[in-house]
């Protein structure tokens, strides 16, 4: 009977089931520390994740048409989706096409903007309003005499709103006198517009 009586003292419900030094602590301190370590595993996770994933899940966003650069070509400009934590955002935004007038594109560059990524897009098809062309073919004579240079002219058409002229008229294809050319020799610009320049071979000059 002694011994049973002794017993219940000793496991007596009121007495800790652990040591003093041990006691589980449930202070505001303890749940700081749970919730900054599952912060730190959840950003460890996302880094790792979106490091490596795979080059078809990303996209590009917010595509936007700018300016002429060139004959028959705009600029394209779009937002990639890749992580700001991603140390390859640059090789994903080259290696990441997009689909303009239903053709896959690849970025001509890639620039960063404090993390973001943007990729350039040069378009040469479905861009009318890009596309110059010459009309009012002029025969200026021979250039000089004994220059053996006969000098042509025509003028440049549907130029873009402050678009670069010297660059148009370089990159605008001409035919005439059954000969091609890739674009005009010179441009001049002056109040009645822009007109190309061609100084082609003639022996009789």
């Amino acid at each position: 009977m002694m011994q049973l009586l002794i017993l219940i003292f000793r496991y007596n419900e009121v007495d800790p089931l652990l040591p003093a030094g041990r006691r589980r602590n449930n202070g505001p301190g303890c749940c700081f520390f749970t919730i900054l370590g599952a912060m730190l595993i959840f950003g460890v996770f996302a880094i790792v994740f979106f490091s490596f994933m795979p080059l078809n899940e990303f996209a590009w966003t917010n595509i936007e048409s700018h300016s002429c650069t060139t004959y028959a070509t705009k600029e394209y400009v779009a937002e990639l989706n890749a992580s700001r934590w991603s140390h390859h955002r640059m090789e994903i935004c080259m290696a990441t096409p997009v689909f303009i007038h239903g053709r896959p594109h690849w970025p001509s560059r890639c620039e960063d903007r404090s993390g973001t990524v943007f990729g350039h897009f040069a378009i040469n098809h479905d861009e009318p309003d890009c596309v110059t062309y010459w009309s009012g073919y002029k025969d200026m004579g021979c250039s000089a005499r004994g220059s053996k240079k006969r000098h042509i002219e025509q003028r440049l058409e549907n130029l873009p709103f402050l678009a670069d002229y010297k660059e148009f008229c370089a990159t605008t294809p001409a035919h005439f006198l059954d000969r091609k050319f890739s674009g005009a020799d010179s441009c001049v610009n002056n109040i009645w517009g822009v007109y190309g320049q061609w100084f082609i071979d003639d022996h009789g000059c």
